[in-house]
């Protein structure tokens, strides 16, 4: 029988040479005993995250923390312990969490790994999955997300209430599912001083997104990947543009079409002037978005009613870019 070592009894000063030469994944794993061991830990080990992903699947939350470009580690909470692999090894830097195991709720384990890896913003968000227990708890107290991604794994439901906690601290968001019921219903989303809108439509063969939906979305920057609006459809939503009839917030549009693009079709009744194809213009975003400035070269320039100019430039294949300047 061997007598359990009075860590918690020793000085500060002792107790370092002891984390020094603990892993990083072992630390992390000793500060979910409880609450004490979580303070020691952040006291003794001064992490600072370079970068983390969290994945949710219907079973069980991943979190990879990212300390240096060569050093990272990965835990898994399981939701559903029946289903759990044997995970626990010390080569793959992985290591596998219950209820049972831990003391500790989804949730609490969530918030647990990301404040002694001091970590103060999600590198990326991937929903794969809708989970049996509540975690979107969590995700209200996350104040900085860059990206996060629906996938079409995950519930429309589950999906819905990610977003509308999500949406207002993330920069990116790619939908790879409309989990919306209704048109109303994914217009009122667009609708919802977004940062960044990706939306793949190549990936939802009986999705169509409209001139309708183009006119009421305030992204500051829309991506519509495929994009199966025609080019009477984007030579419109230019003139309305110029109208002053969309919302002013949108700053960048990408998009394509299936057929092919006459510059001249699509530049008609909308005075146009190009710009040398051989000078370059810096495109400055109001906000950090995945980047915050574009370099653009030739393109044409249109005026709305109210003298803001905006520049369209035409890509290799069938590719549109729209920039309103500031």
């Amino acid at each position: 029988m061997t007598t359990p070592f009075p860590l918690f009894h020793l000085p500060r000063l002792a107790l370092i040479p002891v984390f020094q030469f603990m892993e990083s994944i072992d630390v992390i794993a000793f500060s979910l005993l409880s609450k004490k061991a979580r303070n020691v830990s952040k006291i003794v080990c001064k992490f600072s995250s370079r970068n983390v992903q969290l994945t949710v699947k219907s079973d069980h939350l991943y979190i990879c923390v990212a300390f240096e470009m060569w050093r990272q580690m990965g835990l898994k909470y399981y939701f559903n312990t029946e289903n759990i692999p044997i995970l626990v090894n010390a080569m793959s830097q992985k290591r596998t969490f219950t209820h049972k195991n831990s003391g500790l709720t989804a949730s609490q384990w969530l918030e647990r790994v990301l404040d002694v890896t001091n970590c103060e913003s999600i590198g990326q968000l991937d929903l794969k999955g809708s989970p049996q227990v509540e975690v979107c708890d969590t995700f209200g107290k996350l104040q900085n997300i860059r990206k996060i991604y629906i996938f079409n794994e995950c519930f429309d439901n589950f999906a819905k209430k990610a977003l509308e906690i999500i949406s207002p601290v993330t920069r990116e968001i790619s939908l790879f599912k409309i989990p919306f019921d209704s048109r109303e219903e994914f217009q009122t989303f667009l609708r919802s001083n977004l940062n960044y809108l990706n939306i793949p439509t190549n990936t939802f063969p009986n999705f169509k997104f409209t001139l309708d939906d183009l006119m009421v979305t305030n992204a500051l920057k829309l991506d519509l990947n495929n994009g199966k609006l025609n080019v009477k459809e984007i030579n419109q939503f230019f003139k309305n543009w110029m109208e002053n009839k969309c919302d002013p917030r949108q700053e960048h549009l990408e998009l394509s079409t299936s057929e092919d693009v006459d510059e001249n079709n699509l530049l008609e009744g909308l005075k146009a002037v190009p710009f040398p194809r051989d000078r370059e213009r810096w495109f400055n975003y109001s906000k950090q978005l995945d980047c915050s400035s574009e370099l653009i070269s030739g393109g044409y320039d249109i005026w709305r009613t109210d003298r803001k100019k905006a520049t369209i430039t035409f890509g290799d294949v069938w590719g549109i870019s729209f920039y309103a300047w500031s």
